[in-house]
Order: C-alpha cells, then structure tokens, then sequence
C-alpha cells in the first residue's frame, strides 16, 4: 500500500530498515570523528551528489585562488547550499526547507533583557536607591552643556566627534576600495600576483596618510568630544546595551547578502573551511582511491597470490636450459678494430688536406691545384669509412645485446628453477603473505605487501593473471588525504537481527508535526523508492566504506554569544532550546519520562532555532560489499548502462546513473564477487550534517513546567 513504508515484502519495512542503515552509519560517522556535546551528527537521506561545477569556480585544480575575492555564482550556491536547518532526529529525509537565517532571526527577535530598566520604574522620586541615584546622575551629566562647549550637551559634542571620525574612516575604505578595482582593471596587471604586488604599491604609498588622518579624527573624539567620559556614564543609562547586540546582529545579517541571479532572493553568505573543499573532493573522486583495505580486496590479494604459486610451481619445475655462452669476445670486437683503422686513417687525410690547403696559400707556385684536390678527395673517403665502421659497430652491438639478453634470461630461467631457486623462494614469500592475508582480513587491518620479481609479473600476465590491485593504505603524496578520514561500517542482514530500535522509523525521520514535510511525504516517498532493487539491498549484509571529510560552515553574522548572554532571556511563553542533553535525548529519543507523542509535542515547542548546522560531511569513494542474494541489483545496473538512467540509494548513499556531471568523477559501478556484489560510488555526496546546539533559553531558573 502506498505511503506505509512497506518494501517489496509484506514482512520488510524500508522505512526500518532504512532507518536502522543510516543509524549505524551516523554511530560510525560520531566515532572517526569526534565532537563536543554539544554538537549533533544528523545522516541525511539521501545524500545530496556534489556538482563540482557550482562550488569550485574560483580555484583552480590545485585549490589555489584565482580571484581576489569569492565569485559571486560560488558565494550563492554555497549559501543556499548551508541555508537548510536539519530535523530534529539523528536520521532526516530530504531537506527540511526551513532557512537558517531566517530561523535565527525569530531565534533573536524572542530575545528580551534579563532585568528592568532602571530610571523607568521609579517607586520613590524622593527617596531613591543607589543605583536609582547613579542613573539620575548620569543622565545629567551626558544632557548639560559641556563647559568648553556652551552650545552643545556633552552627548551632542560627542556625536559631532564620533560623526566625523566615521566620516574619515569610509573614506579611506572607499579609497581602498577604489585602488583594487583600479588594480584589477589595469590591463597590465595579466595576472593575481601582478595584481597583488600592484595594490601592495599603493597602499605602502597611502597608508601612512590615511592612518594619520584616522588618528587625528580619533584623538579629536577622544579628547574634545570626551569619549571615554561619555560612554562610562552612557554604560550606566544604557541597561538594554543586551538588546544593542541582538540590533548589531541584524544590521550584519542584512549587509552580509548575496543576491539570487533574478536579483529576486537573497541569502546570507557563509565562509567554508577548508576553501577549496569542492576542488579536494573532486580530486579525491578522480584519484578513485579508498584507503579502507576491504575484505574484498584481501579476498582478491589471496586470490592472486595463489594464482601466481600456481605458475612458480610449474616454473620451479621445468628442466634446465643449456645455456649457450660465448668463450670470444663479444661480435662487436671486429667492428670495434674497423672504427678505430678507420678512424686513424680519417685523421691523417684530414690533417694532410688541411697542410696542402696551407702550403697552397703560402706558396702557390710550387702547388698546383691538382694536389690540394686530391687531398680533399681522400679525406672525404676516409669520412666515410668512419661513417660505414660506426654503422656497422652499431648493428653489431645490437646484435650482441639481443645475444646476451637471451643468456640472460635463460640464466634467469635457471635461477627460478630448483628447491633452492628463486621461484621456490617466490612460492615461500607467497605463502607467507597469504597466511598474513587471511589472518588480516578477519580483522580488517593489512601492513604489508608481496613483491613478486619483474620477470614473474611478465609471465604472469601473459598466463592472464591479473596485476595487484592498488594498496589503499599505501603511503601517498596527496595533501587531500589530511581531510579526510577512511571509515567501516558493518550491516547485518535484515534476516539475522531485529536490533533496529524503534525510534529508527519515527523521530529518526524527524517524524514530528514541527517540520511537516515528513507525515505528508516521508513514507510515500520511501514507498515509491523501494523498488526490488533497494530492497535486495538493504535486506542483504554489508560492509561499508568511504572517506569523510568534514567542512566547517562560519557565519559572521550568526552571534552565538547572545545565546549565552546572562543579560538576555525569552520574553514569556516564548521557547527556543530546552538545553544540551534534554534536547539530545529527545532527538534521539532516549528521554526515560517520555512517549512518542510527549516527545513530538516538546520538540514543537522548541522548533525555532535550537540548533543550527557548523559543518557538512562530505563522502567520496564509497564502497558496499553486499554478501547474499544481489541478482536484481546486479540485474539494475546492467539495465541503467544501457538506458542510461535508474537511481536507488543504500542508508544516506545515492546511486545514479544519471548525474548531473558526466565525467569519471560521479560513476558508480558494480562487480561480481564470490559472496554477491561489490559497488562502486565515485561521487563525492553530503551525507549529514554537524549543528551546535543552543543552550536553553528560557534560562532553566525560569522554566516552568509544561501542562
């Protein structure tokens, strides 16, 4: 039936096991990579496929900057990319469609100061309190007149200092500013560094000035316009300065924009560390390489090391060659005597051409031209002989050489031969890797490799033995590799355990009326996408792996202090976190005085903001070695590669045939093996997200129990 979560089975629930999949994939993603408390790892499903073209412009393919500043097509994608808010629950399905910003700024608008005004409600004008007295004092001493001053209160002579030292300030900012786009646009300036070294020329030119005049303005304020003075006493009068933190908050949040390519949106930018994240995900997609060894990939290793004893031994066996060697010197020794008569012949022609040529010039009269031909004509001949005894050294050299490398290899041939031979000794460093090998592939850890001699991978694979395959944990130059963090995960079969816990099909899904996306489309969706496909899957054991890198989001707009401030809280009936661990056990439903519908009802409650995402994880060169029945999966993949379309997904992992970029760096592939199937996911794929949670607000001191 549509919408109740059901696979292809009347005893299998997708939404289950979909859950209990992506469960366990986000206890292994909270293990490699740890965190405070305070944060919470939430797996997304599916996984969004990184299109590397609307995040790398910008850098180039090494991940260094090609522009000064961010392209605006990369700052946009990249805050609509962090803008979605994650569900409330470990596992979420599909965005939420709730913005950050905007459910920040609620989050801030709830915020009201701690305490009453003091100078506003005044119980007794004659018989005031000391702090009373210290507010009526400072109120006038900011509204008389300054005594150097008689024209202006003291905070009007202020403002006038502050106005002007202001004044200074966007005028150098804009002089700043005009100097780099005159840099950029200067056509001599071909390149970044030309355009750098250029602004460092002016600025070392201008700099001075423009600080002496900010310095002046300053020094002017400080001293005519008594700015220490008036802000200690201001301090005093101003008891909502809590408030001026959360306005500060909001003027950054409507300057630090960036508008939609309609102009029609806007969205708040957002700084990603590391900076170049999409151009190193896409070299590790392109390198194709997982450093996780595999029971697979031992599996094949064992495979192919007794493949390749399998050819030593009949190697080993073979009978001697009689080896045919030379008791002469090499052939090239006659030819060598012919160069060097030819070459001695060559220098005496050449030496009496150049005396006939000189005695012709001193004396002409006793040398006729005859002779001095003559000469030139035997020391062209004598040229050519040592052309011809070159040529003929060479040939013969090469003859020589096919000579002795045929001695060469059947002395190698030889070599391999025997008890004592190499190949034996081959066959016994093949033995000894395999029983490493099995012993390591129990436990998923390898430190070591065989190395068979060139001439046994030669005849090797013209037996059709296949090569090693690449060692993942071999030792690489890449500097990608500090980013990312290789990760197992083990899947039992949906047959063998009924551990899934029973908040895996609900509030893992963020099944709460708070979000409303999941009661209308979250089973049919699970529903329509369990095809035969997705339930082979996920019905079968797997092991996972894959390389995670964690990119952190920096908002400078977003103040998380005010959060924390001791002199904000929540006006009344106003909620926005219960706090760290009560709304973790709610999300993860481990709250002990709970059921399902009180949870759901307390997470409404604190559906603002009681938590926003500081980071993403993004996954590359995923690997499922499904054990069991995988003919439909199989089958799937032979049908998309050739109608070329067919989408399915694993726990958080999409698998396409039909992505977005078309190059090697998005395929994903499927082999057979001897216990189901190996799939391949090159494609670089967000799979979650890290959020801060909020500390609680109302102040637990100012909760009250709910009814």
């Amino acid at each position: 039936m549509p919408g109740n979560g059901k696979g292809t089975g009347d005893d299998f629930d997708a939404v289950k096991r979909t859950a209990e999949i992506s469960w366990n994939i986000r206890q292994a993603l909270r293990a490699a990579l740890p965190a405070p408390r305070e944060q919470f790892f939430t797996v997304m499903v599916p996984g969004k496929v990184v299109n590397f073209a609307d995040y790398s412009e910008g850098f180039d393919m090494e991940g260094n900057p090609t522009a000064p500043i961010l392209p605006t097509v990369t700052e946009l994608n990249q805050a609509i990319l962090c803008d979605d808010m994650p569900a409330l629950a470990p596992v979420q399905l599909g965005p939420t469609g709730k913005s950050v910003a905007r459910s920040y700024d609620a989050a801030i608008s709830k915020l009201v100061p701690a305490g009453t005004t003091v100078g506003v409600d005044v119980k007794d004008a004659n018989n005031l309190t000391e702090e009373e007295a210290r507010y009526k004092r400072a109120m006038e001493w900011l509204t008389y007149a300054d005594p150097e001053n008689k024209d202006k209160t003291r905070v009007e002579l202020y403002t006038e200092k502050q106005r002007s030292y202001t004044k200074i300030v966007e005028q150098k900012t804009k002089a700043f500013n005009d100097a780099l786009n005159l840099v950029k646009e200067d056509p001599r300036n071909t390149s970044l560094p030309l355009q750098r070294a250029a602004y460092d020329v002016w600025v070392s030119e201008n700099a001075r000035s423009y600080r002496n005049l900010m310095q002046g303005a300053y020094m002017d304020w400080v001293v005519t316009g008594k700015k220490e003075e008036v802000e200690y006493w201001f301090s005093i009068v101003d008891r909502d300065s809590a408030m001026a933190r959360v306005e500060a908050s909001k003027s950054a949040m409507r300057v630090a924009v960036v508008q939609d390519t309609d102009g029609s949106v806007e969205y708040q930018k957002v700084r990603l560390e590391p900076s170049d994240w999409a151009i190193k995900a896409k070299r590790k997609a392109l390198s194709g390489k997982n450093q996780t060894r595999t029971v697979e990939w031992y599996t094949w290793e064992i495979t192919r090391l007794q493949k390749m004893n399998g050819m030593l031994t009949a190697l080993k066996n073979v009978g001697k060659k009689q080896l045919d060697i030379p008791s002469t010197p090499g052939p090239a020794s006659t030819e060598q005597k012919e160069l060097s008569d030819a070459m001695a012949d060559f220098i005496d022609k050449r030496e009496a051409w150049q005396i006939a040529a000189a005695k012709k010039q001193v004396e002409p009269l006793d040398l006729d031209e005859s002779k001095k031909e003559e000469a030139y004509n035997d020391y062209k001949d004598a040229r050519k002989k040592v052309n011809a005894a070159e040529a003929k050294l060479g040939t013969a050299n090469i003859q020589g050489m096919n000579a002795q490398s045929t001695v060469a290899q059947d002395k190698m041939y030889n070599n391999l031969q025997g008890d004592s031979g190499l190949a034996a000794t081959e066959i016994e460093r093949n033995n000894a890797q395999i029983s490493s090998y099995e012993t390591l592939r129990d436990a998923l850890i390898a430190k070591s490799e065989a190395t068979p001699t060139p001439l046994v991978n030669e005849i090797g694979e013209e037996a059709g033995i296949p090569k090693s395959l690449p060692d993942p944990q071999a030792a690489s130059l890449d500097n990608d590799e500090d980013y990312f963090t290789a990760i197992t995960v083990e899947i039992e079969s949906a047959s063998s355990t009924e551990k899934a816990k029973s908040h895996a099909s609900a509030s893992s899904f963020g099944a709460s009326a708070g979000w409303g996306w999941w009661s209308a489309s979250a089973s049919a969706s699970v529903s329509n996408a369990s095809t035969d496909t997705e339930a082979s899957m996920a019905k079968n054991s797997c092991k996972i792996s894959f390389e995670c890198m964690r990119v952190d989001i920096q908002r400078n707009w977003l103040r998380a202090e005010l959060f924390y401030d001791a002199d904000l809280t929540t006006g009344p009936d106003e909620f926005i976190s219960p706090g760290f661990g009560k709304l973790r056990d709610l999300m993860e439903d481990a709250d002990p005085s709970g059921n399902p519908e009180t949870i759901e009802k307390e997470l409404e409650r604190y559906s603002t903001f009681p938590m926003y995402p500081t980071a993403f994880l993004l996954a590359a060169n995923v690997v499922l070695e499904l054990t069991g029945e995988t003919t439909d999966v199989q089958t799937s993949f032979q049908q998309s590669s050739v109608s070329g379309g067919g989408s399915f997904g694993y726990g958080p992992f999409r698998i396409s045939s039909s992505y977005s970029q078309s190059d090697s760096s998005s395929s994903a592939s499927c082999d057979t093996t001897a216990d189901g199937c190996r799939i391949t996911i090159k494609s670089p794929q967000i799979i979650g997200w890290v959020s801060q949670m909020v500390p609680a607000l109302p102040r637990l001191r100012n909760q009250t129990t709910p009814t």
